[in-house]
């Protein structure tokens, strides 16, 4: 299963740096820094979830309370995360451009539940 993570978050970043790249090409570097900004907030979150719910599986038979417990716990932080990262970026860059930045950490939640559907 970590594996299968792995490329869920690699095709997360692989999304976020080809968005980023595009924004760069037409629109500038600051588009490109707030589109690469929104998908590390999408990707990182993800990262923090898979951390969580990797951690709680040992072996073929994991017990379900636990798995649970941690999917819980690693949803909560997830978000948590992700709102703590959003603050971050829209205090500390003050240039943001807040299209590329939204656009991009859609793309991600998108690229994690497609992927979803096609990897389990």
């Amino acid at each position: 299963m970590r594996a299968q993570l792995g490329r869920i978050i690699g095709l997360q970043v692989a999304v976020s740096v080809a968005i980023a790249l595009a924004c760069l090409a037409f629109y500038g570097m600051n588009a490109a820094v707030s589109a690469f900004l929104g998908g590390a907030i999408g990707f990182l979150g993800s990262l923090a979830y898979a951390w969580r719910i990797a951690g709680a599986q040992t072996g073929d038979k994991a017990d379900p309370k636990a798995l649970l417990r941690a999917h819980l716990v690693g949803e909560a932080q997830k978000l948590a995360l992700t709102v703590i990262l959003f603050a971050g970026v829209l205090v500390l860059y003050k240039g943001v451009a807040t299209l590329p930045l939204l656009l991009t950490f859609i793309a991600t939640l998108v690229v994690y539940w497609v992927a979803l559907l096609f990897v389990f």
